[in-house]
């Protein structure tokens, strides 16, 4: 039965593998399970420690709290007890000054009126009243204003209705004489006066100001004309009766019913007094602070009684004097200028209240209205403004009776508040903070200390336990144990027996221990070998070699724990595993053959996926596997690094099983085959048709094993790229890569990586440009395109190219190019313009897209190895490293342009050579002149796509002006036409500018060259010679990737010859034709490379490989012909001669003729 037709046909088969995977999870379970046993042997210390790790901080967090808060109230009540203290003494002195004010105003008004009827008298006119003049009444008036703080004092005579007439004339008569005296006084001249008509001469009448304006007054009982102001007004009219005004009239009816003088409430303008009696604004501003947002503030206005008996205060009142003082003159000047924000509330029984604020020497009113804070009225202090407390006087209509009331404010709290209690406080707090860091940071050390021992035991029981099997790691341990508890005891009976002993002490201190081994009668050994990664990994860099390994081993792994099968070691590629031990199971071949189909999928999955990022080739790797069931012994040998093994000829004839299957197939023993057929399992088996001849074993009869079935091959498909995570940058931009459907799936893998690579160094170079800030990602240049040359790319070669100088800032600031942010349009840009490279190329064995990319492989490798020599150290300067490696490794633009080269250099090649062209006359050989045919070819074409509109984003993304795009283009030029070897005046112009740069002691012309021109030329001839390097580093790698490619060749120019256009048939002169190549070009091509001295150990690596595949194939090389020749003839229907005989023929090419 053959291995395609076999089905997986058991259901229960797979039942007993599902329950077996539920067992185990895998590695992280297993982790945590070591994890939990390490803390369950600690568990009740660690109970201690957090106890007390938690009252420690309870503790010092309490603490913290109770003496922060300690120390935040009492400074706190300490700021309150100054600022009521503080508040107490300003109130008093406010209060106290309000009132003694009122006392200096009355005192100030009885002094006067007592004057002026003592003076009327004296002169004997007291009974003329009112028609008596009173002299000298603006200094009585100064007198009086410079002790009680008033703003005015007035004259006001009292005139009864029989008194009328005579006063009218009294007036008219005195008039001039009053208005004079007045203004003379108080401004020494008369230019003061008003000329206004209506104010020229007092009305023949007592006036009064009504609804209906300025006219006599009504008859009355009493009038109460005004006639002596002081200070005088500038204009104003005597003989107006101001007990007409609203606000006054009660006030003159309560002083003639009290014979006393009276208080009322009023407001002052900075105005003209022309309507209410009150001053100016330049005496009003005396007084106020300022008028804040209005020009009127309530003022208090006192009259007082002129008797006519100073001595009698029951005799008639003839008249009375009136004061307007500002209740806020009183608080000013009182408190110190720091102190603000004391509110002073003014009451009365007659009118609404007003408030005031007192800031430092200053008061200003607030308003109408009780504008104080509630908040503070538990500390109010309230002062009684009334003159009199006699219940006449309280209830008399039209007498006020003032009350002040004193509170603080925000304001005035906030110059006791500071910061004070906060900072102690928060100082306080601070420092309980720091030292509860400094616990919690030490204890985190602790802690994490802690966890990285449990870590690492748990690591080590895990590693231990994937190394050796429970029992032997008991046993194990076990040992342990006793060989210290053996040295301990040793170590007491030597303290107490020392100063009796004569040094010869048995130093015999160790137990002797049985071996560690055990006999597993059924077991079933695997041994799984990669085919093709000798020679996959000779081109790989170590990394990528380690990606590989673990990427796959460790799914191996992850399988092996689900399939309950143990993994035994890998030796290089090949991966040792075993079922039936440690724990024995009667299924165990059924659950080898399992996990090997299993890891047979897996390794295909992961492999094609890998090609994306590990280059060509890569899905081409499979596996070889071989299985054999039998007995085994297996255990541990003491030593160094000692790990669990198996022993026994199991272990032999499993890896000859392996060794002679194929790849891709599982190759199991006869021993396997018979107990699956007794399983059951004999529709998995599939006999080879003839024995195997295994080394030191003989003739073999060996199956193929086919497991198949979609629910079984479910256990590997889940996650299958989970496993790649080894591998990818961390930057990768495949995602935005779509396949074109056009191409077959490798050649699409073959694009992605390409891509892959451009962009990495895509990254470099926008790197470097941003820290040269040049321009940045987001401000991009559009690139203006090169004139079209009119030459072709082989006049355009230049001896030396020049490079960027060494910028030390930028490389100093240059960011990680992994953080770099390829735009999705320029990845998409690039991966259509790969795309469309590829599709230039033929379809030819050798000089196809497989071996472009093969080239870019070797390039970026060659790269990468350029390296500052041995013993440089490390530290040394970005600059040296520029100046060693002629500044290849400083200019990312450069490697991109090497890269793009080493893409395009065989585009379109028609699988002829260059003389074939030239011979046959075609088109590109007369368009190029017959040199170079097809590199020429392949550059124009290649230079053609990247010029297409397109591709601007792109360009624009790479270039970030003409200048580079033209640099670009001059090494393009450069790399690709230095891929044509055989061109004599080219192969000359080469060996001239090596000599030039490598060995300038011979050449005097070059003396006196400049340094830069001196570098640039290195650097210029090196970045051909890795070019012509990687397009024959077939021949400088493994024995396998040579003849791979050197078969190709081969079946190239044979097809050339089959269709008429090669003269000779390659199979007449290849044997010996290698050796010309390898001895006039390959190895003197790796000499080079090595004098050159930028490649480090890599350019021995090159010699040597080219080395051993010279003598492999002067050992080999007649066979590899024979099979070449033989499998081309057969591919291509040719009748098979004796390829042998053909090949032993050829001759020995002269090295002119190896272009060949």
């Amino acid at each position: 039965m053959m291995a395609n037709d076999t089905i997986f046909d058991d259901e229960d088969d797979y039942s007993v593998v599902s329950e077996t995977m539920t067992d185990t999870e895998g590695a992280p379970s297993e982790e945590r399970d070591e994890k939990k046993e390490v803390y369950k042997m600690s568990a009740k210390d660690t109970r201690h420690v957090r106890l007390w790790r938690f009252v420690a901080t309870l503790a010092l967090l309490v603490t913290a709290l109770v003496v922060t808060l300690t120390t935040y109230r009492f400074l706190k009540a300490e700021e309150t007890s100054n600022f009521e203290v503080a508040f107490e003494r300003f109130s008093r002195t406010l209060a106290e000054a309000a009132l003694e004010e009122q006392k200096n105003v009355r005192d100030a008004l009885r002094t006067i009126a007592t004057t002026i009827s003592s003076q009327a008298m004296a002169a004997n006119i007291s009974d003329n009243w009112p028609n008596v003049r009173i002299p000298m009444f603006g200094l009585h008036a100064q007198n009086a204003m410079a002790q009680a703080k008033v703003e005015f004092l007035s004259w006001t005579p009292r005139v009864s209705a029989e008194q009328y007439d005579s006063y009218i004339e009294f007036v008219n008569a005195n008039y001039k004489e009053i208005v004079d005296e007045g203004h003379m006084f108080y401004y020494g001249d008369l230019s003061r006066i008003s000329t206004d008509p209506r104010f020229s001469r007092p009305p023949p009448f007592i006036a009064a100001v009504g609804p209906e304006g300025f006219g006599p007054d009504k008859p009355r009982d009493a009038y109460w004309p005004n006639q002596i102001y002081a200070p005088p007004d500038l204009s104003y009219a005597l003989n107006t009766n101001i007990g007409s005004f609203r606000n006054v009239e009660p006030a003159v009816e309560a002083l003639e019913h009290l014979q006393y003088e009276t208080v009322f409430t009023g407001s002052s303008s900075s105005g003209s007094r022309a309507s209410d009696g009150i001053l100016g604004a330049e005496v009003h501003a005396t007084y106020h602070s300022q008028f804040n947002g209005t020009t009127k503030t309530p003022h208090g206005y006192v009259l007082h009684p002129v008797h006519q008996d100073p001595l009698d205060q029951s005799s008639s009142i003839v008249g009375m004097i009136s004061a307007g003082f500002a209740f806020d003159a009183s608080l000013r000047n009182l408190i110190p200028d720091g102190v603000q924000g004391i509110t002073c509330v003014v009451t009365s029984n007659m009118a609404a209240n007003f408030s005031y604020v007192v800031d430092g020497q200053n008061a200003f009113f607030l308003g109408m209205e009780d504008h104080h804070e509630s908040k503070y009225d538990e500390y109010a202090v309230q002062m009684d403004l009334a003159l009199h407390t006699n219940p006449k006087f309280t209830t008399t209509p039209g007498h006020a009776q003032y009350q002040m009331h004193i509170y603080p404010s925000d304001r005035f709290r906030a110059t006791y508040d500071s910061n004070t209690p906060e900072i102690f406080a928060a100082a306080i707090a601070v420092t309980f903070v720091i030292v509860a860091i400094v616990f919690l940071v030490y204890d985190l050390f602790v802690f994490k200390r802690n966890e990285n021992l449990v870590a690492k035991a748990a690591q080590s029981n895990a590693i231990v336990t994937s190394l050796f099997p429970e029992h032997m790691r008991e046993r194990l341990m076990h040992e342990k144990e006793e060989d210290q508890l053996t040295k301990d005891k040793a170590g007491r009976r030597k303290t107490l027996s020392g100063s009796l002993s004569d040094g010869n002490f048995d130093k015999k201190t160790s137990r002797v221990h049985k071996p560690l081994a055990d006999l597993y009668l059924d077991t079933t050994v695997l041994f799984a070998d990669i085919t093709g990664f000798t020679a996959w990994s000779s081109v790989r860099e170590p990394s990528q070699v380690f990606v590989l390994l673990e990427t796959l081993f460790q799914s191996f792994d992850s399988i092996a724990k689900k399939r309950r099968v143990f993994k035994v070691e890998t030796v290089g590629d090949c991966y040792v595993a075993v079922s039936g031990l440690p724990k024995p199971r009667t299924d165990h071949p059924i659950a080898m053959c399992r996990f090997a189909r299993d890891i047979l999928a897996k390794m295909r999955t992961l492999t094609k996926a890998l090609e994306v990022t590990l280059g060509p080739d890569t899905g081409d790797l499979d596996l070889r596997v071989g299985i054999h069931s039998g007995p085994v012994t297996a255990g541990i040998l003491r030593g160094d690094r000692s790990r669990f093994q198996l022993f026994g000829d199991t272990m032999n004839v499993c890896q000859r099983v392996e060794s002679s299957g194929k790849a891709g197939r599982i190759h199991a023993s006869k021993e396997t085959a018979e107990l699956l057929k007794s399983m059951g399992k004999e529709s998995w088996l599939d006999k080879r048709t003839h024995a195997v001849n295994a080394k030191g074993l003989g003739e073999m009869v060996t199956y193929w094993i086919s497991v198949a079935g979609e629910r079984a091959g479910s256990v590997t498909s889940r996650g299958s790229f989970d496993d790649l995570h080894f591998g990818t940058a961390r930057n990768s931009h495949t995602n935005f890569l779509k396949p074109f459907k056009a191409l077959d799936a490798r050649m699409n893998r073959l694009i992605s990586w390409n891509c892959e690579m451009l962009l990495e160094i895509m990254q470099q170079v926008v790197a470097r440009r941003t820290a040269k800030q040049a321009m940045t990602i987001s401000q991009q240049n559009k690139v203006v395109l090169p004139e079209k040359e009119n030459t072709n790319p082989i006049d355009q070669v230049k001896e030396i190219i020049q490079l960027p100088d060494f910028d030390a800032e930028a490389a100093e600031r240059q960011q990680n190019p992994e953080d770099v942010e390829i735009p999705s349009q320029v990845v998409e840009e690039l991966h259509l313009l790969v795309s469309e490279v590829a599709r230039l190329y033929n379809d030819n064995p050798f000089h196809n897209f497989d071996h472009a990319s093969h080239v870019v492989m070797s390039v970026i490798k060659l790269m990468r190895r350029i390296m500052a020599p041995s013993d440089t150290d490390q530290a040394e300067s970005a600059a040296k490293l520029h100046d060693h490696t002629y500044g290849i490794t400083s200019d990312p633009l450069t490697q991109f342009a090497c890269a793009f080269s080493a893409l395009i250099h065989d585009a379109d090649h028609l699988g002829v050579s260059n003389a074939q062209l030239v011979k046959e006359g075609t088109d590109l050989a007369v368009k190029y002149k017959e040199r170079s045919v097809a590199e020429q070819n392949s550059l124009d074409l290649s230079w053609e796509l990247l010029m297409e509109p397109r591709f601007e984003t792109f360009r624009s993304f790479v270039f970030s002006d003409s200048a580079e795009l033209t640099r670009f283009r001059q090494l393009v030029v450069n790399s690709v036409m230095s891929t044509d070897i055989v061109d004599k005046d080219m192969k000359t112009l080469r060996n001239g500018r090596w000599d030039k740069a490598f060995k300038k002691g011979d050449n005097v012309d070059f003396k006196d060259e400049s340094k830069t021109d001196e570098v640039n030329r290195k650097a210029t001839i090196v970045i051909e010679h890795i070019i012509q390097a990687s397009d024959i580093s077939h021949t400088m790698q493994h024995w396998h990737v040579y003849r791979k490619w050197n078969q190709n060749l081969f079946e190239e120019l044979y097809v050339a010859y089959l269709n008429g256009r090669m003269d000779k048939d390659p199979a007449t002169f290849w044997y010996k034709g290698e050796f010309g190549f390898f001895d006039f070009y390959i190895i003197p091509l790796t000499k080079k490379l090595k004098e050159c001295g930028v490649f480090g150990v890599s350019s021995g690596e090159f010699l040597n490989y080219a080395t051993k595949n010279r003598e492999m194939w002067e050992l080999h090389g007649k066979e590899a012909v024979a099979e070449m020749i033989a499998e081309a003839r057969e591919k291509y229907g040719v009748k098979n001669e004796d390829a042998a005989n053909d090949a032993h023929e050829q001759a020995i090419p002269l090295p002119d003729e190896i272009d060949v």
